[in-house]
């Protein structure tokens, strides 16, 4: 029976790699919040029981909810303020200067239960208002607070616990002595929703990944951590930390990091031989252009990971990213590479932050596909698609903001298998 119909402009990634789109679209679903229907609202209706309910109109545009495969949760209260005060030539580069300044700073105040718990519900009202309804997320080293967030988010999140023993300050540093109960309580309760979480090679030594990749391996879940972000980094553990190391990656790889569905963020100054280790390996990348940009890091080879048919998504890396925004993430993307030998479409943006995501957290039963059986997960945004004879390309572009720093909200409701999980009025002209 059906409980809900929904009319309104529906764009829907398929599992090829393409988007499909009806500009008078409509989906359909049961009291149990199944999906019966998602497609052309003409089809439908010619299928409809005299008994079917009242057709909701929505005030916005039909697609999948958007995921973020790489985020900072303690990071949110200083969102745009990552580099604040720091340096374009600061010695060392900005990102190492940046944690220092600004991070760990706020990485530290997540120590207190009731700070953490304010800045963790804070980052679940913030995302969820802009359709963002899973992920993968850096908590910090504290235990508490990682379990608490996972308690918090919903079950299509999972988040780190990080793992940090040196060039950081002392109360970020991993309790090494009760890292192996500490993961073991918190994967009883939340399996692979717990990620282990290798800061980045700068400020974790080899035993302590060691340590946490065999934990990884034991309890079975998966690994991930920033890899050749920013050239002054690169240097700084290929020439000093690990000159043993035939690369930045090869340090990941041969403590074990590679070898647990890893999700790497950024991957930007890689050479041919680090391809291949991912290749081989199987690991997904998080693609942030946002902050590739607004730190100065480069321009990750998309064409390269193209090539060599690696699984990535497109994720904010907030807070060097001004906002938890995945639609002026996708908006970031489809500019930084617009003038590159592969460009980036609007199809493919929307495709990188709903099914591509889906299918790397392995949430691709539940997210990322409109499609009779699943469940009845959809977001509506604002505003109204260009007229009929356009491209889909030209409907994506349209929900996209103008200003990608500081986006207004145009998410107007949120639906999760069925139950509206937030509804925000739409501003009229």
């Amino acid at each position: 029976m059906i409980e809900q119909i929904v009319r309104g402009p529906l764009v829907a990634p398929l599992e090829d790699g393409t988007v499909a789109w009806h500009a008078d679209g409509s989906v359909a679903f049961d009291e149990r919040g199944i999906l019966l229907f998602a497609g052309s609202w003409e089809t439908l209706r010619s299928q409809l029981p005299a008994d079917s309910p009242p057709t909701r109109i929505s005030e916005g545009v039909i697609l999948p909810p958007l995921l973020d495969l790489h985020t900072h949760i303690p990071q949110h209260p200083i969102r745009g303020a990552f580099a604040e005060g720091v340096s374009d030539d600061a010695p060392g580069g900005r990102l190492l200067n940046a944690l220092k300044r600004n991070v760990f700073p706020a990485e530290v105040r997540c120590n207190a239960p009731d700070y953490a718990r304010a800045v963790i519900e804070s980052f679940a009202a913030d995302v969820l208002a802009n359709g963002i309804i899973g992920g993968a997320a850096f908590m910090t080293v504290s235990a508490a607070a990682t379990e608490m967030a996972l308690e918090i988010l919903p079950a299509t999140w999972s988040v780190g616990l990080v793992l940090m023993n040196r060039n950081c300050p002392p109360d970020l540093r991993t309790d090494e002595m009760n890292l192996e109960a500490d993961v073991a309580r918190i994967a009883g309760r939340f399996g692979r929703r717990l990620i282990v979480t290798d800061r980045f090679a700068v400020a974790t030594k080899t035993p302590l990944r060691r340590a946490g990749c065999r934990l990884a391996a034991r309890f079975g879940l998966r690994t991930q951590t920033h890899l050749n972000e920013q050239m002054a980094e690169k240097l700084l553990i290929e020439r000093e930390l690990y000159p043993e190391a035939s690369s930045y990656t090869d340090v990941y790889r041969r403590d074990g990091l590679l070898d647990h569905q890893a999700i790497l963020a950024h991957c930007i100054h890689m050479n041919p031989d680090e391809w291949q280790m991912l290749v081989s390996s199987g690991a997904a990348i998080a693609h942030c252009p946002t902050s590739n940009l607004l730190l100065g890091s480069g321009l990750m080879q998309l064409d390269r990971v193209l090539q060599h048919k690696i699984p990535f998504a497109i994720a904010t890396d907030m807070a060097a990213s001004p906002t938890v925004s995945m639609l002026a993430e996708m908006k970031r993307f489809v500019q930084v590479h617009s003038g590159a030998s592969v460009r980036a479409t609007p199809s493919e943006a929307l495709w990188r932050a709903t099914l591509a995501p889906a299918r790397i957290l392995g949430l691709d039963e539940q997210v990322g596909l409109l499609k009779a059986g699943r469940p009845a997960s959809f977001i509506e945004v604002e505003p109204a698609v260009p007229g009929p004879g356009r491209s889909v390309d030209d409907m994506i572009r349209a929900l996209l903001p103008e200003d990608i720093d500081n986006p207004r909200p145009t998410v107007v409701r949120v639906t999760l298998a069925g139950k509206t999980a937030f509804e925000r009025s739409v501003r009229r002209a």
